[in-house]
């Protein structure tokens, strides 16, 4: 036991050693920069730092993107030169008339479906996108700080995370009667908690290819590795199924476009930190059984009532409840299928239809492309789809071009899957600061990618 207390202990002090050159490094090169790039870049770390906390409004990374703007602004006609060229800002720009014309068709008389109400929950998704533009250009410009704001993002979830794990109730963890809130639902938890996992092991995956210090490349691999096992656990033990679907198919894509160099500094290490990985996981898979095996207990049986016209039963009732909203979705489309109903227009549906679970009435579809095309209609969803999914076929274009590239590439591709897939089984994209923060950095870091693509500066630093 005295040894792994030392050893843990060695690689927090080799983090903070790694963080205070990092600092010190970040500060003389802002001394030497314009008062616009020390703001936007400062901006840029403190979005990347809260953004997957809960911290009141002040604090959130929707401030920090706003100075990270307001820097942009101030930098002249350059910004504009490189974005104009660009397809995404147009696309942004169609989104924002046909969500003026939409709100009009949709608004109706009443306290919460008035045109305001509707015209700003359109508007959410659109404000995503800006701040991804923002910290797209930001990060094109600089692109070694992609990494860095990921690793800020991901500091930012451990010392959240360690505020808010209930610690006196781990034994409650364990039984499988308590799901893991870090201040947010659990459904959040887990896909926040998957997205730190990926960065975990990118970070313990690029220090096999430092050229440094033999063992102060290993402590830091070390504690990248810890951070895994963080992300791993928070991810177990937060029960959310869309989660750990969205981890598995991340790390598979992580791995699978990654292409683990040949050469690395210490195979060993990294070895025995897979080894010592898979027996964690089995570990506490088995520690965690009854709450694995709850979420999916009855989960067919309660699929095949609903899917029978039948009512939620007890059995599984979240799988019962999604599908029941599923099928309540496609109804809503097949009557407006254009234009939608309206955002501010489903939760009330929803109650008007009855769907609830003791007393619990949804106040959405469970599934974000249902959501939009429910309320912004099917225009919208192919607006919204084009202008997220842009990036990505970019990402895919530099993959196969930047071959130096391709783990940080294929990690940025790994995150956006995940934001993807967890957002099929339920509405996390948009509604609240701290659901838009991840998706505007993990955007941001796209966005710079294709900027770079659609230039004839293409290049990227790996850490």
């Amino acid at each position: 036991m005295p040894s792994i207390i030392a050893s843990v202990w060695r690689c927090i002090a080799a983090c903070a050693e790694r963080m205070t050159e990092d600092l010190a490094a970040y500060w003389r090169a802002c001394l030497r920069q314009p008062w616009q790039t020390w703001l936007g870049l400062s901006a840029l770390a403190l979005a990347a730092l809260t953004a997957v906390s809960n911290l009141p409004q002040p604090l959130q990374s929707s401030t920090a993107a706003a100075l990270a703007l307001l820097a942009l602004l101030a930098c002249g006609a350059q910004p504009w030169q490189a974005l104009r060229r660009h397809p995404l800002p147009k696309l942004i720009l169609a989104l924002l008339l046909y969500s003026l014309l939409q709100a009009a068709v949709t608004a109706q008389p009443g306290a919460n479906l008035g045109y305001v109400r509707q015209l700003t929950l359109d508007l959410d998704p659109v404000k995503v996108l800006i701040y991804a533009c923002v910290f797209g250009w930001w990060l094109g410009r600089y692109p070694q700080w992609i990494m860095r704001v990921l690793k800020l993002m991901a500091l930012g979830w451990l010392l959240w995370g360690l505020a808010q794990l209930p610690w006196l109730r781990m034994d409650a963890l364990a039984a499988g009667t308590l799901r893991l809130r870090l201040g947010y639902a659990e459904n959040l938890t887990g896909a926040f908690a998957s997205l730190v996992l990926l960065i975990g092991m990118y970070g313990a995956w690029l220090c096999r290819r430092n050229g440094r210090a033999p063992e102060a490349t290993g402590l830091r691999s070390d504690a990248w590795a810890l951070l895994t096992l963080a992300a791993l656990l928070a991810l177990l033990f937060a029960q959310s199924r869309g989660a750990w679907l969205a981890a598995a198919v991340g790390t598979a894509l992580l791995f699978a476009l990654g292409r683990i160099p040949q050469r690395a500094s210490h195979p060993l290490r990294w070895r025995r930190w897979v080894g010592l990985g898979v027996l964690a996981i089995a570990l506490f898979a088995y520690m965690a059984r009854p709450a694995v095996l709850q979420r999916f207990d009855g989960g067919g049986a309660a699929a095949l009532s609903v899917l029978d016209g039948g009512a939620v039963t007890a059995a599984a009732p979240s799988i019962g409840l999604r599908l029941e909203l599923w099928r309540f979705a496609l109804h809503l489309i097949a009557q407006r299928p254009l234009f939608g109903s309206g955002l501010a227009s489903i939760q009330p549906a929803i109650a008007a239809r009855g769907i609830a679970w003791q007393g619990y009435v949804p106040p959405h579809l469970h599934d974000t492309p249902l959501q939009v095309a429910a309320g912004m209609g099917l225009v919208g969803l192919l607006l919204l789809g084009a202008a997220f999914l842009l990036p990505l076929r970019d990402l895919l274009h530099a993959w196969r071009r930047d071959v130096d590239a391709r783990p940080l590439l294929a990690l940025l591709l790994a995150l956006c899957v995940v934001l993807l897939t967890v957002n099929l089984f339920d509405y996390l994209a948009w509604s609240n600061g701290y659901m838009r923060g991840p998706l505007e950095i993990v955007l941001g870091c796209a966005m710079a990618v294709s900027l770079r693509w659609r230039s004839s500066e293409f290049a990227l630093s790996a850490g």
